[in-house]
């Protein structure tokens, strides 16, 4: 029973086992209408799980600590529309893709008609049927069609052509400035999309979106925009680390010397190299279709001329019209494979709503771009001024080397000058460049404009600014990057601090110097350093043990096997603060300080002053984010701009950027942040094995841990690893995204340069043997398992790990789909585990996000709210409302909120939602786009504070009439749905081949829990060592009482074992040693004739239902991956088309048995498995009845039981074949006895 607490509260709260409030019991019916009263009572099985979750907690310091108890919220919810929240949401999301999922699935299976002949050069949209009429129309007609635009972007973002495609016919639609009816590039496309529902498909969508004249609306938008890369990236994209594999492997096939062998064998070691592909429609198109696209053509848009595109009109529409074509057989192939992938309709109903954002700004956008450009140009020429005055105060002691040469800055200069030339007749050579001054003046200096090049970032700037680091002058070396320079008597101490002697390096490195031929050769200002060649090896080849001084390696953040090149940057921000990095020259702090002031305007500067911006009235205008739906293989919406950026600095120019998104008069912006959706989804997966909210560690210090207490996650962190909250925070979230401790310990060494690699590393893997825990190791059927046991999030890791090694990991919610790249059976020698690990995580991440957004939509349309979607930023999600409907809109986003926790939790298989994390902790209510509404958002770029907003709790909301949804309207949803996938619980991802190692089975559960909370690895592995004992007794006792196969079990174990269980293990239950003869089992042996007959054939036609591709990957064990690739390829030529091995690969890992010839075929025909004479119809041939023996079956049992080679599958195959041929009544006797 719930436990009871003594308060005052008008309600008594419903409290869990480990001190949990959840929703209180008015809220609890509404949301979870579907639980029985007898779901509220613990079972002996929970009882246990319970009994072992206290003890996870306290071992871990948490059972019995203070918890968070408040009065339990109660008020009326919308009624579900359904028996349970999937149900709900099914139906919900049928609502908002009505009917635009049935419009998408019939243009997919559309022809287009063929592409007119020639376009006609008139402005605005001409129709071409297939009759061959030419008609002038508003727009184009049709529910569904397929788009892409032309821009002469270099010059405009206004589009000057474009072509689109329905079922019935091709349009095409040309700018006036263009055609030269008008003198201004400013005109947009017509679609009607304000008024007509209708699918809009294009590759890269939201960059031809950005040209349609409607969708600058306030109102929002009825189309539909489908991206052919979004759904290619959620089907068949890859991870980053694989991009760099992936352009390797195609390097090599398109070398100019073909290495057949070596291709071969990078498609062996990785498989999914074939699967996958990058992004652009070019790309795709080879992916999908083998054939390659010619788009040289589009350089042409690269123009500044616009008479270039008249004169080339017919090719380059023609261009445009051949890009739709392709884009629909692009669609037409990846639509299906998307929704089969990502089968609930929520994940493609949100597309919609996320293709479809708006940003409002108004006049001040111009002058938050003046003000940042004016203070960035400002600054730039400041310090670009001190830095010429230090480079002409250097060059005035270019005759005063015994001042020069006792500088261990200026010396590393090359001082080597060149004097001036005369002719005979006395007058000096014209165009001698400075002669009489140094090199490394002249190569700065710029005759054009007659000053010096000098930046911040230049080579010869940190020598100029003489900086130092620890005191001592840094020094330059193109193999080792920055370096300092220190006396001998500091070696030891240095060394202490873990800094790299430049010898250490270069073998760490291991890499030889350069020679002379492949140094650069065009000489620019990051060259212009030391003296002459032989000058710089004397220099760097000093012996270091007689040397006066020695030689460190400045260190990168990035690693210690990464040179430093740049010093006065952003990164070395802290270790300038801290005097590592230091100058007597004042100059050197205020280059620092305005490099760290601008880096947010450098590196985001192009790409803010180049948004397209649309003025509507003198109120207000419009930007459409050009966000990309999917555009990770976690689904993750991409956008280079808004989605990345960053919060308002005090110090930083133009990071005010999201606050220049303001409403227009009479509308808002109402929004919330998910509070910690992701670690809180995590911890989710690992409180479900105990179906327990707050089961685990992690579970409970995310829902009820206390800064103030030291309880919360964040803050365990900081004390571990001794650093500050806010820099835990970092580590927690790459830790549970997959990163490890070489992450963790190159991490804190940036935070805290102070720290020697050994205290980092020693520091990282403490966090690690805390969270993590250790890595414990046991075998099931000799078969090895990996288990992490120990730490606070050990069963978190667990259950994420084994969703992403799953064959076909799914998201737990939604049930999508893992892209090609990362299942398990195109992968080899890279795993990318934890790629597949943060995909688990990120990927649910994003049905959340959807969810949200259908839930959204439902609610804004039943109750006439105002509002739209506006962006939304990963865990961000912000809507544009008119002011009057802002407290609805706010309390529809909480509505929405609980839905969605409580969808995540049901599940997972727990109907309870703690109430700590049911509602958004504050929804805001601002005039601008903006992390927190009290942010004031001042910079150097916007000196003049914003005045706040409002954020408001769910029961201050619950406090303002206003905010009542009201009577809603009768909304017209889908009443019969189908439940086409079935709930995505644990089981789902159970890859355990017996029932006693299940999940299903209570005992194991137990036992497997247990083992993951074990102190250390005798207890780990005692724990483990006493169930499989048991288990051993079970078999040993069940093999006793069944001496006669299958008596006992009518119907066999063939009715169980599926084509998706077949294991090893099942074949050796389904053919077992001949029974034993006594006279019991004679008198009955006529009995079991049928049965056994039956069971037989059952597995035979299952072992010949499978795809023997499938083998590929395994054939890849060394020595003999390449001598067995090139049998195998030679094998499958002549494979018959019955043969097939789906599911057999999990039976028989290849491995040198399968080298062996097995020749107890009873056709007396012994072969080589990879011999093609062996499927030559009139070789292998069915033998005669009488030739089965029961012993042919007893030789195949054992081969496939204890060997692990392709032969026996091959064998297995070829039985199973042969007893397939046969009725129960013609299997002869022997095949029995």
């Amino acid at each position: 029973m719930p436990v009871r607490w003594k308060t005052t509260f008008k309600e008594q709260p419903r409290i869990n086992a480990v001190g949990i409030q959840y929703l209180s019991h008015h809220l609890d019916r509404q949301v979870f209408p579907s639980k029985r009263q007898s779901e509220g009572l613990r079972s002996e099985e929970d009882e246990r799980l319970i009994d072992i979750s206290k003890s996870y907690l306290q071992r871990h310091g948490l059972l019995g600590k203070k918890t968070s108890i408040k009065e339990p919220i109660s008020f009326d919810l919308p009624k579900l529309q359904g028996n349970n929240l999937d149900e709900h949401f099914r139906r919900l999301a049928l609502f908002a893709s009505d009917p635009y999922l049935q419009y998408a699935k019939d243009f997919a299976e559309v022809t287009l008609p063929p592409k007119p002949k020639e376009f006609l050069f008139k402005s605005g949209w001409i129709k071409y049927t297939q009759d061959g009429d030419v008609v002038e129309v508003a727009y184009p007609e049709g529910d569904a069609l397929v788009f892409d635009v032309e821009t002469l972007y270099k010059v405009s973002h206004y589009p000057i052509m474009a072509t689109a495609a329905t079922k019935d016919a091709w349009y095409g639609w040309v700018s006036p400035k263009l055609t030269g009816e008008s003198e201004s590039f400013e005109h947009l496309i017509p679609l009607n999309t304000v008024q007509q529902k209708r699918v809009i498909v294009g590759h890269n969508v939201s960059y031809d979106r950005s040209r349609v004249k409607e969708e600058y609306s306030l109102a929002e938008s009825k189309a539909f925009y489908l991206d052919t890369m979004a759904l290619h990236i959620a089907v068949s994209g890859m991870c980053s680390q694989q991009r760099i594999k992936w352009m390797e492997h195609r390097k090599l096939k398109h070398a100019e010397e073909l290495d057949e062998e070596e291709i071969r064998d990078s498609e062996i070691n990785d498989p999914w190299v074939n699967y996958s592909s990058p992004n652009s429609l070019a790309d795709v198109t080879e992916f999908y279709f083998k054939e390659n696209i010619d788009k040289s053509i589009r350089d042409t848009f690269s123009e500044l001329d616009i008479q270039v595109i008249r004169d080339d009109f017919q090719n380059l529409i023609g261009y445009c019209a051949k890009d739709v074509a392709t884009t629909h057989r692009i669609y037409s192939h990846v639509l299906p494979e998307f929704l089969e992938s990502s089968p609930h309709p929520v994940s493609f109903a949100a597309l919609k709503f996320m293709g479809t954002g708006i940003l409002t700004t108004n006049k001040s956008w111009e002058s938050y771009l003046e003000s940042s450009e004016k203070l960035y140009q400002e600054s730039r020429s400041h310090i670009e001024s001190s830095l010429r005055e230090l480079a002409e105060e250097a060059v005035s002691l270019r005759d005063s080397p015994e001042i020069y040469m006792k500088d261990p800055w200026l010396k590393q200069l090359n001082w080597k000058s060149t004097p001036q030339k005369f002719r005979k007749d006395g007058q000096p050579y014209k165009k001698q460049k400075l002669p009489g001054y140094p090199e490394w003046y002249k190569e700065l200096y710029d005759s054009k404009d007659q000053t010096l090049r000098l930046t911040t970032r230049g080579r010869v700037t940190p020598l100029l600014l003489k900086l130092k680091w620890e005191g001592y002058p840094v020094m330059w070396n193109d193999h080792y990057g920055w370096c300092f320079e220190a006396p001998r008597s500091k070696r030891d101490e240095l060394l202490q601090k873990n800094y790299i002697l430049e010898k250490d390096f270069l073998k760490t490195y291991g890499t030889k110097r350069p020679t002379k031929g492949k140094q650069k050769k065009d000489v620019t200002e990051e060259d212009l350093l030391g003296q002459t060649e032989s000058e710089i090896e004397s220099f760097w080849n000093k012996d270091p043990e007689t040397s006066e001084f020695v030689y460190f390696r400045i260190p990168n953040n990035v690693g210690p096997l990464h040179r430093t090149s740049l010093l006065l940057s952003k990164g070395f921000s802290n270790a300038f603060e801290k005097n590592i990095l230091s100058s007597d020259n004042p100059v050197a702090q205020q280059a620092l300080q305005m490099n760290a002031s601008c880096s947010y305007w450098i590196s985001a500067r192009e790409r803010i002053m180049n948004q397209f911006v649309i003025h509507k009235t003198k109120n207000y205008s419009i930007i459409l984010p050009q966000v990309l739906t999917m555009g990770t293989v976690t689904r993750r919406a991409v956008e280079k701009t808004w989605l990345t950026a960053s919060n308002a600095k005090k110090s930083r120019i133009g990071s005010e950027l999201k606050s220049k998104v303001i409403a227009p008069p009479g509308y808002c912006f109402v929004g919330a942040d998910v509070d910690s959706e992701e670690l809180w989804i995590a911890s989710l997966v690992g409180d479900a094995m105990f179906k327990l909210h707050g089961g685990t560690a992690i579970g409970w210090m995310t829902l009820e841990g206390s800064k103030n207490e030291g309880t919360d996650l964040h803050s365990k962190t900081a004390s571990i690893l001794g650093i500050g909250r806010g820099e835990a925070k970092v580590f927690n979230y790459g830790r549970i995204y997959g990163a490890g401790v070489k992450f963790a310990t190159t991490l804190l060494k940036r935070f805290n340069p102070n720290f020697t690699d050994e205290e980092c590393k020693v520091r990282a893997e403490n966090l690690y043997a805390e969270t993590k825990g250790s890595d414990g190791k046991f075998y099931i059927n000799k078969e090895r398992h990996k288990l992490w046991y120990g730490g606070s999030e050990s069963v978190l890791f667990n259950e994420l790990e084994r969703i992403a090694q799953h064959d076909h990991p799914k998201t737990p919610i939604l049930g999508a789909s893992i892209t090609r790249a990362l299942m398990a059976k195109y992968l080899n020698v890279n795993s990318f585990l934890p790629s597949r690990v943060n995909w688990a995580i990120q990927s649910s991440g994003v049905d959340y996000l959807h969810l949200l957004c259908v839930s959204m939509n439902y609610l804004l349309k039943k109750y006439s709210i105002k509002a739209r979607l506006c962006l939304s930023v990963h865990d961000e999600i912000r809507y544009l409302v008119k002011v009057e409907d802002k407290y609805r809109a706010a309390m529809a986003l909480q509505i929405s909120n609980i839905w969605t926790r409580a969808i995540f939790s049901e599940n997972l298989g727990m109907k309870d939602l703690p109430q700590s994390c049911a509602f958004f902790s504050a929804v805001d209510i601002d005039h601008v786009l903006r992390k927190e509404v009290d942010m004031d958002c001042v910079t150097p770029s916007n000196p003049n504070p914003i005045s706040p907003g409002k954020s408001l709790d769910i029961l201050e909301l619950l406090s303002k009439p206003e905010s009542s949804l009201g009577v809603g309207k009768d909304l017209k949803l889908t009443e019969k749905i189908v439940l086409e996938v079935p709930k995505h619980t644990h089981d789902t991802f159970d890859n355990s081949k017996e029932d006693y190692f299940s999940l299903k089975n209570p005992l194991w559960k137990e036992t497997y829990l247990k083992m993951q909370i074990a102190d250390d690895k005798e207890q780990f592995k005692q724990i483990y060592r006493s169930y499989s004992g048991e288990v051993r007794q079970q078999r040993k006792q069940r093999s006793v009482d069944n001496d006669v196969f299958f008596e006992n079990s009518p119907g066999g174990l063939a009715n169980t074992v599926t084509r998706q269980s077949l294991t090893t293990a099942a074949v050796d239950d389904a053919i077992p040693s001949a029974p034993p003869m006594n006279k019991e089992t004679k008198k009955r042996k006529y009995k079991r004739r049928e049965t056994y007959a039956d069971e037989l054939r059952d597995i035979a036609n299952m072992l010949t239902e499978c795809d023997i591709d499938s083998l590929n990957p395994a054939l890849t064990r060394k020595p003999y991956r390449r001598n067995y690739n090139r049998k195998f390829e030679k094998f499958k030529r002549h494979q018959p088309e019955r043969l097939s091995f789906e599911e057999l690969e999990r039976c028989a890992p290849v491995g040198p048995s399968s080298r062996k010839t097995y020749g107890y075929v009873n056709d007396s025909h012994s072969f080589d498995p990879f011999d093609p004479s062996v499927f030559d119809p009139s070789v292998f041939r069915v033998p005669d009845k009488g030739n089965i023996t029961r012993n042919n079956l007893v030789m195949l049992k054992n081969t496939v039981s204890s060997g692990t080679g392709f032969t026996p599958i091959l064998q297995l195959w070829k039985h199973s074949s042969m007893i397939s041929q046969y009725q129960p009544d013609e299997l002869p006797e022997s095949a029995i006895n």
